[in-house]
């Protein structure tokens, strides 16, 4: 099996963060960036996780002993979305973790809207005030939802990135310093200083393509 079908199988057996962790003797918040995709598979790591798969049956086995369903109307179906197990910061990082979760979100806004696949996306739920700008009123709240596209990590094109940065998940502006090749991280709120690293020091896991809001 290659790494992204063994993710695949992890995500979809629902196979425990610690369980993973211990198979690949490393510690638990490595096996859930893994599963994020924020940290890759290593070689050494394959047969490990190959072995554990072996011990959570596939929903593909158990199919004849569930019951037929009636066929839903593909526009109104959904999709189990992965949830990021903490929040992310706009200010200070989250660090914590917990077991994967998922949540449904609409077939159309996935496939139709978005082009993607589930596997594509992380919905991730945000704390702060950094991403708000209290002059123009634009940007991200305090408790929003925002759904992330991994496909674009790229910040050619400056804007917000979901990353993993300074030990804790955050919401930043990203900017490529094109004289240097530095990333410039800042935030919409002015009472925030603005950072400048080397591209080592932080992992993009996506573009927010989506919000959710409390009205």
């Amino acid at each position: 099996m290659e790494a992204q079908e063994i993710l695949r199988e992890l995500k979809a057996r629902s196979v425990p963060h610690q369980e993973i962790a211990d198979a690949i003797g490393r510690e638990r918040s490595a096996a859930t960036k893994m599963i994020q995709g924020v940290r890759r598979v290593q070689v050494d790591e394959i047969p490990k996780l190959v072995e554990l798969l072996k011990k959570y049956p596939s929903h593909v086995e158990h199919m004849g002993n569930t019951p037929d369903l009636p066929v839903m109307d593909p526009q109104i179906a959904y999709l189990p979305i992965p949830v990021l197990p903490t929040y992310a910061g706009m200010g200070g990082g989250g660090s914590g973790d917990s077991d994967q979760k998922t949540a449904l979100l609409p077939r159309y806004l996935v496939e139709d809207e978005l082009h993607a696949r589930p596997e594509d996306l992380l919905l991730i739920n945000v704390r702060g005030d950094s991403m708000m700008d209290p002059a123009t009123g634009r940007g991200f709240l305090h408790g929003d939802q925002l759904l992330v596209d991994k496909r674009d990590r790229n910040p050619v094109q400056p804007g917000p990135f979901a990353l993993w940065f300074d030990d804790g998940y955050v919401v930043k502006n990203v900017e490529r310093i094109r004289s240097t090749g530095r990333l410039r991280i800042f935030s919409n709120n002015p009472a925030y200083s603005p950072d400048e690293v080397g591209p080592e020091d932080v992992s993009i896991m996506g573009r927010p393509v989506w919000v959710a809001r409390r009205l």
